[in-house]
């Protein structure tokens, strides 16, 4: 914290008038969920991989000369992509707000752009990831130091899937989100994944109702397990990759979610999908999440961008049925070490090791963006 500085953020010279950073994706490989807490979250053990998939969030000061002070609520939002992506009460301009008010001085209005990639309400985490960026981008425009904990503590404010953007790699994920533990990546290169997004979409909160209410669930106690993914699945795929575990043996692991019975239940045709799926390509099928994204993993990216055709090709004929009538096909891969690249074309804000965004002018090219290397 600088010195003088009355709040957790503490002011630094020179407000920035433009940055921006990729929000990326992630896929859940393992989630293990147990019943709900008295304080009505879940505690969850989750493995967590980072995508290349992202969203792109850009931020400049309204007015451009940084001299303009507003109050909050005066931040904006601009989206490009679906119509289907809110602008009120969206976690970009929350997290700006939840910043602004670490601080007692005046700050500049924010105007942030944001182009979706990621689809929306698929357990993708696109909206936590997109959250992060603009904590990162609003403490940078502003001139704000952010210490590492406090960013983490903030995080999770925002959302339970946010704090995981906060240390940017493969990680542990516990409690509902907020404790994580860093997890090297396989070795041996990237893995390739495929995503099968269905255009019918799936309420989070519906999901974990359903879930609640399903045979063995007993809210009552919060240390019993109640799903069907077996206890310790998170942890022995943690062990495994500490223990050098390849991008070949993680991609031949077999799918341990337990919202999938809740998911398949609530939305018809999505269990029909999954098992056409793994009898066309030969492969474990996932879902991401509560879903309804669909995961395939392969040991990579070539191998994931060839399987797109054969999906694609499956539902032109009719082989293939996706819920809500169709579906997107996205061939991605994990992201190694923390480490996103920014779309093409886009000036990106490579990040220190405090995790902040550094400065980059807008006519800089794509280049790595390190999310952060602490961890909480």
């Amino acid at each position: 914290m600088t010195s003088g500085s009355t709040g957790p953020a503490a002011r630094r010279p020179g407000i920035r008038s433009r940055l921006s950073a990729a929000a990326p994706a992630k896929i859940n490989l393992v989630l293990e969920v147990g019943p709900r807490r008295p304080d009505g979250f879940h505690e969850l053990r989750s493995t967590f991989a980072p995508l290349e998939l992202a969203d792109t969030l850009s931020v400049s000061i309204r007015g451009g000369d940084g001299d303009e002070l507003s109050a909050p609520g005066s931040d904006t939002l601009s989206i490009d992509g679906p119509a289907d992506v809110p602008v009120q009460g969206n976690l970009v301009l929350r997290a700006a707000t939840l910043l602004r008010a670490e601080t007692s001085r005046p700050l500049p209005a924010l105007a942030f752009r944001l182009r979706k990639r990621i689809p929306a309400a698929a357990g993708l985490g696109g909206g936590s990831s997109d959250a992060l960026a603009a904590l990162d981008l609003a403490a940078a425009a502003w001139g704000l130091r952010l210490p590492v904990r406090r960013r983490v503590a903030l995080a999770a404010e925002l959302g339970s899937d946010v704090p995981f953007f906060a240390i940017a790699g493969w990680a542990l994920v516990r409690g509902r989100g907020e404790r994580l533990r860093r997890l090297p990546a396989p070795t041996g290169g990237r893995l390739g994944v495929l995503l099968v997004v269905p255009a019918a979409r799936l309420s989070t909160r519906e999901v974990f109702a359903a879930f609640d209410a399903s045979p063995g669930t007993n809210p009552q106690q919060p240390e019993s397990r109640a799903g069907s993914t077996p206890h310790g699945a998170a942890s022995r795929l943690a062990r495994r990759l500490r223990e050098g575990a390849s991008a070949a043996d993680v991609a031949a692991i077999q799918p341990a979610n337990d919202l999938l019975p809740a998911a398949e239940a609530l939305m018809p045709g999505l269990a029909r999908l999954r098992r056409d799926l793994a009898e066309a390509l030969g492969r474990p099928v996932h879902l991401t999440g509560s879903g309804p994204t669909l995961a395939v993993l392969y040991p990579s990216p070539r191998q994931a961008r060839s399987a797109r055709e054969a999906v694609l090709d499956g539902l032109a004929r009719g082989a293939l049925i996706a819920p809500g009538g169709s579906a997107e096909v996205i061939p991605t891969a994990t992201v190694r070490d923390g480490v996103a690249r920014a779309p093409h074309g886009v000036a990106s804000a490579p990040h220190g090791t405090d995790g902040r965004p550094r400065s980059t002018p807008s006519r800089t090219p794509a280049r790595t963006l390190r999310m952060t290397e602490g961890a909480p």
